[in-house]
């Protein structure tokens, strides 16, 4: 029987199995005895989100009710961040000892994320069919969210990623794609390795670079290109709505055992 590709349910599971062991990695990997490598597993999560994303702008039958479920998980998110900052007294800086307000939103919600590049997007394909009088208060909302996204979690890097798999969103450009993830990502792996020349904190560049890691998002490419186009699942709401349930619950728990231990 040939092999018909990975459909986009389950790479959405994959991904979410791949999140769970980079969140625990990152808040009891030390305790557990991970190595080094294992912060690298999980990069290929955000993008492949965006490009699952990106799809779902694509053929989503209303952009509207779309936007309105990121912008709602996200807000269920953020609520569950306050709530447990508050709790916790986690938003005060070891440091300075002072309240970082900003910590209230995080220190996770990719839906924020997501609900900021699902509207970037919405205004650049309204952009393409408006008269010169609005482009600008488009390109004026654009700029906006640009700086919003940026600001938000693993924003800064994503956005390179979603105007590409928007530019590139055809199957037949999916080597253009490809070659553009490519690319960003060894400029973002030899501005690690600059980093770590002007600034040796660690005692290898190995080690650094687990750190420094956004740069192995290069390895959504071999997943973007076994998936097949199609959506999966059963159509249930279960399948619809899972994740946006399963990813504020799971960091709860992180936090909550987290706390408990700390």
């Amino acid at each position: 029987m040939a092999f018909k590709g990975i459909n986009s349910f389950q790479l959405k599971w994959f991904a979410i199995v791949f999140m769970v062991v980079d969140h625990v990695n990152s808040y009891f990997g030390s305790q557990l005895g991970f190595p080094l490598w294992v912060a690298w597993l999980g990069r290929f999560v955000a993008p492949l989100f965006v490009f699952l994303l990106v799809e779902g702008f694509r053929h989503t039958r209303s952009r509207a009710k779309y936007a309105k479920r990121l912008g709602l998980a996200a807000l269920v998110t953020a609520s569950g961040n306050v709530v447990y900052q508050l709790l916790t007294g986690a938003y005060i800086d070891p440091l300075t000892h002072q309240p970082n307000y900003f910590l209230f939103l995080g220190p996770h919600n990719i839906f924020l994320t997501l609900f900021l590049l699902f509207c970037m997007m919405w205004v650049l394909a309204v952009m393409k069919q408006s008269s010169v009088g609005q482009r600008t208060i488009l390109i004026l909302t654009f700029l906006v969210l640009l700086v919003l996204t940026a600001a938000s979690e693993g924003g800064i890097y994503l956005i390179p990623m979603m105007l590409m798999m928007f530019v590139f969103q055809e199957e037949r450009q999916r080597n253009k794609l490809f070659i553009g993830i490519f690319v960003y990502t060894m400029i973002l792996l030899g501005l690690a390795i600059a980093s770590y020349v002007q600034m040796p904190v660690y005692q290898s560049l190995y080690g650094y670079l687990t750190f420094d890691n956004e740069f192995m998002m290069v390895t959504v490419i071999p997943l973007i290109g076994l998936y097949n186009g199609q959506l999966g699942g059963t159509g249930s709401k279960w399948n619809k709505y899972f994740f946006y349930v399963f990813y504020p619950v799971h960091l709860w728990i992180i936090y909550f055992i987290f706390y408990l231990i700390g």
